[in-house]
């Protein structure tokens, strides 16, 4: 029931499908081989709560859920999991790619070319190990989600051909310089009698990051 990792490449159902006929019955040979990642996520109230995705093994997970569904009254049976706590998107990125180093990576994939923006943008903005600016889940501003920048660069991805590292280097300095200009449009902001969302604001001046702002994240079409 573990959810798959966002950043992991598109599901190829006749990969499952193969699977699926060449263990026929015999479902306890899918008892080895899956890779978790778990994200410390502190919640509003400052609580600590972990976050678990599969991020190696989809494919005989699947398998899995539909033996089970169709089977529900079926025993089940122990399997082995790797587990790894990671900081970041780009520690879970860096992860899958080491898992995956034999495998060929596929660039048209969105979710891959996704994946190589995350890096560039978390390494601009995430300089502070200890505060990152842009966490996993779910956030309170001026904190960046990296599920929704990943889910808005997924949405905006098809529709420009600018992947290569040069174009993502390009979007990520325009994403610098966008950020700079809202901090110092907050700044004089701050010298007016009436302030909208004065505390968002003031917190986004401490921090120097104010792309969290804008909920609904334009820039990233903007910039693209």
């Amino acid at each position: 029931m573990i959810p798959v990792w966002k950043g992991n490449r598109i599901m190829d159902q006749g990969h499952a499908d193969s699977i699926k006929e060449a263990i026929g019955q015999n479902i306890n040979s899918l008892d080895s081989g899956y890779s978790i990642i778990n994200y410390k996520e502190v919640t509003a109230d400052g609580s600590e709560r972990v976050m678990s995705y599969l991020i190696d093994g989809q494919h005989r997970a699947s398998v899995l859920r539909d033996y089970y569904k169709d089977s529900i009254c079926e025993p089940g049976f122990p399997v082995t999991v790797t587990e790894r706590t990671v900081e970041s998107e780009s520690d879970a990125i860096d992860y899958f790619n080491t898992i995956n180093n034999t495998k060929p990576q596929c660039w048209t994939d969105p979710t891959q070319i996704v994946n190589k923006f995350m890096v560039f943008i978390e390494k601009k903005f995430n300089t502070n190990r200890k505060s990152l600016l842009i966490r996993p889940g779910s956030t309170n501003r001026p904190y960046l989600s990296s599920d929704k920048v990943r889910e808005a660069l997924k949405k905006y991805i098809q529709k420009t051909t600018k992947h290569t590292t040069k174009d993502i280097m390009d979007f990520v300095s325009k994403a610098e310089k966008r950020n700079k200009d809202m901090i110092r449009s907050f700044e004089l902001e701050m010298t007016q009698e009436k302030v909208k969302d004065m505390s968002i604001k003031e917190r986004a001046i401490s921090v120097q990051f104010a792309l969290a702002y804008d909920t609904q994240l334009r820039w990233i079409q903007e910039l693209l």
